[in-house]
């Protein structure tokens, strides 16, 4: 009785003690971000310690691309989904490459490994990929500072380059990075790439102040980091007064001329009458 009781528990468990030994470690190396029209190659790393591997599948949210089966021939099958192009001549049961990625396969990937019988243990791991269109050229720093004499904020805009998503923005016064903005907004061109301007607004600023130098950095992942030109913003100086003789009115200047004019024609007139 002790004897069946005890193999009854070990034939009720024994899925359960093949899976804890199988698939130890198991880790997916997907990148964050990779440039639209370039390749990119997805990795999965496990171990089965000793179990015999059954399958290895690849998806693109729940669509299956991909999948690795050894004990057929050949071991690896393909599955058409739009925008994902599979070189099967470089990839195997732990990776896949895929070839010219479009910004529309960006999502959420997942790689499932199988082990074989008996245990046939499963697990699943996904991370995200977004295929990015990164910016042209450089941001561009404006400043709109008339409405400083009504008291109003110095206003500055961020302008960066069009690109898929849109480009992280900070500001930076006086090389002192500024912790956020006041505003932003996106516009989308011809291309579906998006534009983004950030604009920040510096209260307090008016009369009397030093030159600020303005400038922002605009970023996207890792793929790319781009630096304004600095825009240096001056006080306005007050308008120089009219220049006037000898620092007189100009009520009394007028005066002044005036009677000098008058003794002029008095002498013209005594030397005709002479």
């Amino acid at each position: 009785m002790k004897f069946s009781t005890a193999f009854l528990f070990l034939l009720l468990n024994f899925e359960k003690i093949c899976s804890s030994i199988s698939l130890k470690g198991m880790k997916l190396n997907i990148p964050r971000a990779v440039r639209a029209g370039h390749s990119v190659t997805l990795s999965c790393e496990y171990d089965l310690e000793g179990a015999q591997l059954y399958s290895v599948k690849w998806y693109r949210e729940n669509d299956e691309f991909y999948r690795y089966v050894p004990k057929e021939e050949p071991p690896t099958r393909v599955f058409t989904i739009q925008g994902i192009h599979v070189d099967v001549s470089v990839s195997n049961a732990h990776s896949v490459t895929l070839l010219s990625v479009g910004r529309d396969i960006s999502g959420e990937f997942q790689c499932e490994v199988s082990a074989d019988a008996p245990s046939f243990h499963t697990q699943l791991l996904s991370a995200p990929m977004t295929v990015a269109v990164v910016p042209a050229g450089v941001p561009l720093v404006t400043v709109d500072k008339t409405g400083l004499e009504h008291g109003r904020p110095l206003i500055a805009d961020c302008h960066a380059p069009p690109s898929h998503p849109a480009a992280n923005i900070t500001f930076f016064v006086n090389d002192e990075k500024v912790p956020g903005y006041t505003s932003d907004w996106i516009t989308s061109n011809e291309d579906q790439l998006e534009q983004k301007t950030a604009r920040l607004e510096l209260t307090g600023v008016g009369g009397s102040w030093d030159p600020l130098r303005i400038m922002c950095e605009a970023t996207l992942f890792r793929l790319y980091r781009a630096k304004s030109l600095d825009i240096e913003v001056k006080p306005d100086t007050p308008h120089p007064a009219s220049v006037l003789l000898m620092g007189t009115s100009s009520t009394d200047f007028n005066l002044f001329y005036h009677r000098y004019y008058v003794l002029f024609l008095e002498l013209i007139l005594l030397v005709i009458w002479v």
